[in-house]
């Protein structure tokens, strides 16, 4: 019954505030603007073209702190040929770190270079181009992007992360992690081709790629992506965005795995909401497990470059057990003093089935971005 009580708070959260919900979806959601509006990648998140940079320069800082560091003269536009762009995100994190009975713990600190990634965009022709990022673990995204297909439509071929679900810049959300399309969990990249449509609000895709990735290939497996979502403008200041996906893969000896899921926002003046739920249906050796993951995210933009942040994780690896499931609790604020610098302190409460052990943690994240 707590874990139908939790999906149902989860999904009634998906159902109200049911984005375009890209990297970071809640910018998405505040401005009413689909993803490649402000990145190069059509699905979103990595190099920001160059209304988002300038989104970045002039909405998001404290303005009288940003007034006297102007950068109208700064741009990503190196040529009208090539483009870049960075992030850069290092976390302090202090964690409790629970002993083999479970009821008491030490503290750890450690700093952690989360992310370091570096994009090019070469521009081909006017409707071709080439994108490159390069992590600082070795991941990497190499694709082409081609603008020809109708309503604003687009063919994407190479490797890269398929389009499912939220693209958070939080690695360890669990819709991310458990899906397997974080990079806390290994390589999420595919190789592949992905084409989409844009009418209107509404945005239609769909992707095929290689199940998993060797070097030299050798592997027949597929993967397989369909994706719908809408960002509706329901009045000034007030968005509304409606999605689902299913994303299917084969694994080894015969098996497979469908997820299924659904996103949402909903912004209103200054608070925005998201939502998203999935169900991972995998059958291996005859054997079926479906499991549950969600996630919720309450921001309220407190004055200009500062939000107020509330998050909630939901997992549970086998619906037909009635223990098992973790739950994370997450408050703290986002602060963007200046362009191009974020400062991120969150505490997190982590909470298990059927035993919960002392293992909260605190983040202090220092982002860096072009």
């Amino acid at each position: 019954m707590v874990l139908y009580r939790r999906m149902i708070v989860l999904i009634a959260m998906v159902a109200w505030c049911v984005s375009a919900a890209d990297a970071l979806p809640r910018f998405s959601a505040r401005t009413g603007m689909k993803c490649q509006s402000c990145h190069v990648d059509p699905s979103g998140g990595g190099m920001r073209q160059a209304f988002g940079a300038k989104y970045g320069r002039e909405e998001l800082p404290v303005p009288a702190w940003s007034d006297g560091m102007s950068a109208e003269d700064v741009t990503n536009i190196i040529t009208n040929v090539l483009g870049v762009g960075a992030d850069l995100r290092t976390l302090y994190m202090v964690r409790s770190v629970p002993d083999s009975s479970g009821t008491t713990s030490r503290t750890e600190n450690s700093f952690w270079q989360m992310q370091g990634d570096l994009y090019l965009n070469f521009r081909v022709s006017r409707k071709v181009a080439l994108y490159l990022k390069k992590g600082l673990y070795s991941g990497f995204e190499a694709f082409g992007t081609l603008q020809v297909l109708p309503a604003q439509g687009h063919i994407k071929v190479g490797k890269f992360v398929p389009n499912y679900g939220m693209r958070m810049d939080d690695h360890t959300t669990f819709v991310r992690t458990y899906t397997g399309f974080s990079p806390a969990t290994g390589r999420p990249e595919l190789t592949g081709v992905e084409a989409a449509i844009a009418p209107g609000a509404f945005r239609i895709a769909a992707g095929v790629f290689n199940a998993a990735d060797a070097f030299g290939g050798g592997d027949s497996r597929k993967a397989f992506l369909g994706r719908a979502e809408g960002l509706f403008d329901l009045g000034e200041d007030v968005t509304l965005g409606v999605g689902a996906n299913v994303y299917r893969r084969e694994l080894d000896a015969g098996g497979a795995q469908t997820l299924a899921g659904s996103f949402g926002s909903f912004s209103t003046g200054d608070l925005t909401v998201l939502g998203e739920v999935d169900f991972i249906r995998s059958t291996v050796a005859a054997r079926t497990i479906t499991a549950v993951t969600g996630f919720g995210e309450v921001n309220y933009e407190v004055t200009p470059g500062v939000d107020l942040k509330v998050m909630y994780d939901f997992y549970d690896p086998d619906r037909d057990l009635k223990s098992g499931s973790v739950s994370r609790y997450s408050a703290g604020l986002e602060f963007f003093p200046v362009s191009g610098v974020e400062i991120r302190p969150l505490y997190r409460f982590v909470a298990e089935d059927p035993k919960d052990v002392p293992n909260n943690e605190f983040h202090l994240l220092f982002h860096l971005y072009l």
